[in-house]
C-alpha cells in the first residue's frame, strides 16, 4: 500500500483562505462526535482531510474542506502531544493565547 503524504496537490492563496474559513466549520461539525484536541479527533480529522482530497478536491470547496480538516487535525495532534508531555498552554503563558 502506497501512502501519499500530500493531502492537496496544488494550493494557491485563494485555496488557503477558503481552507482557513473551512477550518472552524469542520471543527464545529466534527468535534461534538469525536471531541477536540485529542489523538482520536486528530486522526479522524486528518483521515477526513485525506478522503476529502481524494474524492472532492477537483473544486475549491473540496480543497477548502481538505485543507480545513487537515489544519484542524494537525492542531488536535499537536495539542494532544503537548498535553501528554505535560505542556499546559494556559499555565505557561498565563494568557491562554499560545
Amino acid at each position: 500500500m502506497n501512502i501519499d503524504s500530500k493531502i492537496v496537490n496544488s494550493v494557491d492563496a485563494i485555496d488557503m483562505v477558503l481552507g482557513s474559513v473551512a477550518k472552524p466549520l469542520v471543527e464545529r461539525t466534527v468535534s461534538p462526535v469525536v471531541g477536540n484536541g485529542n489523538f482520536i479527533s486528530g486522526a479522524v480529522k486528518l483521515g477526513s482531510a485525506v478522503m476529502a482530497a481524494k474524492y472532492m478536491s477537483n473544486n475549491r470547496v473540496g480543497k477548502a474542506i481538505a485543507i480545513g480538516a487537515g489544519m484542524d487535525g494537525a492542531e488536535d495532534l499537536i495539542v494532544a502531544f503537548g498535553a501528554k508531555a505535560g505542556l499546559n498552554q494556559t499555565e505557561q503563558t498565563g494568557a491562554g493565547v499560545f
